[in-house]
């Protein structure tokens, strides 16, 4: 059909040759070969014009039609194969399960061009906005103007300067904890009091004081190290932020910390679920047995 066209344009068998970059003898078998499967004449030729017949003039219109919409074919495969998923994370939520679910997801989809962004703790702006696809959280579900889906939990620990008079205990209850002031991640905006946090306080009979907000693990971690409070973490914290001025220690009594996608079901594409769906089967995978 390529051939076609440029001959119907050039009405010249040379010059279509020429712009096609191919031999005259052979242009002109490709185009008989056309009339001979339509079973019409399609081009009137003499040695010195060539002329549409009206089954050419047809031709020519549904050709340029046809080639346009197989080039718009084209195009569209390739920016299929060539997606892009952005995948956040908060803190230490990712945990071991992104990297497994990334690797995992690129062996599946390996036409998926994948980044990774860290988050700000309490920041939704980007999933949200669709910015960031899916984000490795520690939401509840409900809890913020996105979709959550909870997929892993894990045991907390209480993270202490190294000085302090319980850094070296093996465990802990709240109930030792009643004295102490607290480092927190950021209200999600719009929520309120961090209501899980100060809930679980009280229930173990703690006032829940504050005395900063931290908007990372590092931040938190920090200003743990310069005496300023301390901070309730996740046991992945302690794996993955090792510090010789940070001490971990387990509270036994504490709610597990929950690993959470987040998403804004608006803004999802097959890609998008195809990715939720592996981080399922990577966590659960990964849950004890």
């Amino acid at each position: 059909m390529h051939y076609f066209v440029a001959v119907a344009e050039e009405l010249h068998f040379g010059r279509a040759a020429a712009r096609l970059h191919i031999a005259q003898p052979s242009l002109s078998q490709q185009v008989r070969r056309l009339e001979h499967q339509l079973g019409v004449t399609l081009l009137d030729r003499t040695s010195r014009h060539v002329a549409l017949t009206p089954a050419g003039q047809v031709l020519l219109t549904e050709g340029r039609r046809l080639l346009a919409e197989a080039h718009q074919t084209v195009r569209a495969t390739r920016a299929a194969g060539s997606e892009q998923l952005t995948i956040g994370f908060y803190g230490s939520a990712a945990g071991t399960l992104l990297p497994h679910a990334l690797r995992a997801f690129s062996e599946e989809h390996p036409a998926v061009r994948i980044s990774v962004r860290e988050l700000l703790l309490g920041r939704l702006d980007d999933v949200i906005g669709g910015n960031v696809d899916v984000a490795f959280t520690r939401l509840q579900c409900g809890q913020a103007e996105v979709q959550v889906e909870v997929i892993a939990r894990e045991p907390r620990m209480v993270a202490l300067p190294s000085e302090h008079r319980l850094a070296a205990r093996a465990s802990l209850t709240f109930s030792e904890l009643r004295e102490e002031r607290f480092i927190t991640n950021p209200v999600v905006p719009g929520s309120g009091s961090p209501a899980r946090w100060l809930d679980e306080q009280r229930r173990h009979g703690l006032p829940g004081r504050v005395a900063a907000e931290a908007a990372s693990v590092q931040e938190i971690l920090t200003l743990v190290a310069t005496g300023q409070g301390i901070s309730l973490v996740p046991a992945s914290v302690a794996r993955h932020y090792p510090r010789a001025d940070v001490a971990y220690v387990e509270v036994t009594d504490a709610e597990r910390a929950l690993v959470s996608l987040a998403w804004n079901p608006r803004h999802l594409r097959p890609a998008v679920e195809a990715f939720i769906r592996t981080a399922r089967e990577v966590a659960l995978a990964a849950r004890p047995r």
